[in-house]
């Protein structure tokens, strides 16, 4: 499997685990996943699986149920003939597990109870995406930076032979780029990490050792 199919794979499943904390029913075919009702905020309705896919597919995929935004994960699809417009286009991005690790352990931690996970979600602003439950999965793990009342974090899944990294904030001027490799390989030595980004955060990411995979490209329903 190639790394941009794993870290495609990786986020398919960890859309899955956000949208089962919120009861939603999922789907899938050979090329495409999705759900058959409105997916939380931020997160696709449907998702491609395979750079096979073609517009026509997905489009039979979603029949007649109602969908507001996908993720063309290998951005080849064109949506504008469905009433689709781009909302944004982003690049996956990888980074080879890494073995110097000790001196960031001090710096993060890990959230473990809903108290902590509570402020995370305020510092974050995804009050109604994560739900308490995310706890219970051993292999998901979200990260904290705090230091002067000031918070950093992330993300990270353990999924399809990757770790895939989402959910990247900061509240400081700190670049958390530069830690995630690190802290993220000290929790899942010896793992590969994979996400996707783009602005800014790309432009980070990269800076900081990472590298990209190939393009993606969110559709949203268009108002037109």
């Amino acid at each position: 499997m190639m790394l941009i199919d794993k870290a495609v794979l990786n986020n398919i499943l960890w859309c899955g685990i956000v949208c089962d904390l919120h009861g939603l029913t999922q789907n899938s075919s050979e090329h495409a996943w999705g759900l058959l009702s409105k997916a939380p905020d931020y997160y696709p309705d449907i998702i491609t699986s395979s750079r096979h896919a073609t517009s026509e597919e997905v489009m039979d995929f979603v029949g007649k149920r109602e969908i507001f935004s996908i993720k063309d994960s290998f951005a080849n699809l064109d949506m504008v003939p469905y009433g689709f417009e781009i909302l944004f286009e982003a690049k996956w991005i990888y980074h080879a597990p890494v073995t110097d690790v000790d001196f960031v352990q001090a710096e993060w931690s890990a959230v473990t109870n809903e108290k902590d996970l509570t402020q995370w979600v305020l510092a974050n602003g995804l009050q109604k995406v994560i739900r308490p439950d995310l706890l219970k999965h051993q292999d998901v793990k979200i990260f904290v930076h705090e230091i002067n009342g000031e918070r950093s974090g992330f993300i990270a899944n353990l999924s399809a032979n990757a770790v895939g990294i989402s959910n990247v904030f900061s509240n400081c001027k700190k670049s958390v780029w530069s830690d995630i490799a690190k802290i993220v390989s000290a929790y899942f030595p010896g793992i590969p990490m994979v996400g996707y980004e783009s602005g800014d955060s790309l432009t980070s990411a990269l800076l900081s050792g990472w590298t990209t995979l190939g393009p993606l490209r969110i559709w949203i329903k268009s108002n037109n």
